[in-house]
């Protein structure tokens, strides 16, 4: 089963090579022996595929899922909290023998800059947990240990950095981390994710009885014009292709209850 969700993970997403080369030769396929069924497999997959490669059908894509979420912006929101929580959105590496650099995706970038803002807002005091593991075979360096460098960068004091480079997955980072600050006794913190990953982190969280207060990361830099358009972009097949993943993932989550509140460890 863990062979097969991996292989999902990694190559079932919208804007894959492999996931649309199998939706191209399906179609070519039927066109040969079913063409009447061929052309309408591929005139679907290419609506579908425009509408999920504009500004205007990713955001209806996405917008169910950051629905009641916003970024804190108030102290007064964050009443009580003492720790911020980021996790990490995917890194890349580059290496020259045993030399490797790892260096955030757009998506984790958004989310270190909103850690950073919210550090800042509730006056540099909060404890920072950077959460993120080694989630393919080839890579060298942790998200975490990515995260915790350009953290340190923006002016995040290294010694109010905790580092998580263990949990490679959403459900591993809930119950690690919820762990790790309840035995520093820590139990309201802030939690800081993409938009499209909000839900099911937040669900996660609180299923190990953690009291978050979601501060979703921005979909964009603010300095990248906004439009509704219908033209097709590079950023809004990836938000797509989050959001589909996340809807996907959100209904394995709850297949697997682990959105269910876990059961108390017996101490006998």
């Amino acid at each position: 089963m863990t062979i097969l969700v991996n292989w999902a993970k990694e190559f079932l997403r919208i804007s894959s090579i492999s996931f649309i080369a199998v939706m191209v030769v399906t179609g070519a396929v039927l066109l040969l022996i079913r063409p009447r069924w061929g052309r309408r497999w591929v005139f679907g997959f290419a609506i579908a595929f425009w509408f999920c490669s504009t500004p205007l059908g990713s955001g209806l894509l996405a917008g169910p899922l950051a629905r009641g979420f916003h970024p804190i912006e108030d102290r007064r929101e964050a009443d009580g909290v003492t720790a911020i929580v980021v996790i990490g959105g995917g890194t890349k590496e580059v290496s020259a023998g045993p030399v490797r650099l790892g260096y955030p995706i757009d998506e984790t970038a958004l989310r270190i800059v909103e850690t950073v803002r919210v550090f800042q807002l509730l006056g540099s005091q909060p404890l920072v947990v950077a959460s993120g593991g080694s989630p393919r075979t080839d890579q060298g360096v942790p998200e975490a240990e990515v995260m915790a460098a350009d953290l340190a960068l923006l002016h995040v004091p290294p010694d109010r950095i905790v580092v998580d480079s263990r949990s490679e997955t959403t459900r591993e980072q809930a119950v690690a981390v919820t762990r790790l600050l309840r035995a520093r006794g820590i139990g309201r913190f802030a939690l800081v994710t993409s938009p499209t990953h909000m839900l099911r982190a937040v669900l996660a969280f609180r299923a190990q009885g953690a009291d978050v207060v979601p501060s979703m990361s921005p979909l964009r830099s603010t300095t990248m014009t906004v439009t509704r358009s219908i033209m097709p972009n590079g950023a809004s097949l990836q938000l797509s292709d989050d959001a589909v993943y996340d809807y996907a993932s959100t209904a394995y989550y709850w297949g697997r209850g682990w959105f269910r509140p876990d059961p108390p460890v017996s101490t006998r």
